[in-house]
């Protein structure tokens, strides 16, 4: 992982990042498009990140939409998009005047594009891949060690979500084409709220590399 320049999509307050592993960096460069967010993440990181020496710029916007431009000014940095990508089925792209209008179908093909964007960079990911009401009382299952691109259907998949006591219909976020197939990734089940969690996924890809990493 690069260790001198970490860019960081949907930063949120910073709330699922540990200080210690941002303190890796020399610099943090967050986006997000809450204004609320800068204040937040420096009252949560800023101390912790200024007795490392490690620099905080936070820019109020849409990270995503800027990360063309920010690629090109920052082609050695480690990008790492913080629980974004799962909320884009949610927001409606613009309509593409030569492809027939499918929100859900467009969030895919724009999910899809990340990799070749992303092509020759280290980055990483955490995102849901679904989310919905599972058994009451039912514990979380410990973290579940896979490869990227496994379908709902597949036994695995299936087993990881009765492990959840997930109970159906769940709501599909459209993530699972986000890593290239083989990616080591990690599931975890966040109990969102009583009664109901989500599956997250978690996994990065080393620059320029044609391995993959292990986590």
């Amino acid at each position: 992982m690069p260790k001198r320049q970490l860019v960081l999509i949907g930063a949120s307050a910073g709330w699922m990042l540990p200080s210690r592993w941002l303190q890796q960096f020399e610099e943090v460069h967050a986006w997000d498009i809450d204004p609320l967010a800068a204040p937040l993440f420096r009252w949560r990181h800023a101390r912790a990140l200024s007795r490392q020496g490690t620099k905080l710029h936070f820019h109020t916007g849409d990270g995503l939409a800027q990360l063309a431009d920010t690629l090109q000014r920052m082609p050695e940095a480690f990008y790492w998009f913080d629980n974004v990508l799962g909320q884009l089925r949610f927001i409606a792209p613009a309509p593409n005047p030569h492809v027939p209008h499918d929100p859900l179908k467009a969030t895919t093909r724009r999910l899809q594009a990340l990799q070749k964007t992303l092509s020759g960079v280290a980055w990483g990911s955490v995102h849901d891949r679904m989310s919905g009401a599972k058994l009451p009382d039912t514990p979380c299952p410990p973290p579940h060690h896979t490869h990227a691109g496994l379908a709902m259907e597949t036994p695995e998949a299936q087993a990881w979500l009765q492990q959840i006591g997930a109970l159906s219909p769940w709501l599909d976020h459209l993530t699972e084409p986000v890593f290239p197939p083989g990616t080591p990734v990690q599931f975890t089940a966040w109990p969102f709220k009583p009664d109901y969690a989500h599956w997250l996924e978690m996994g990065w890809i080393p620059a320029r590399s044609s391995g993959r990493a292990s986590l």
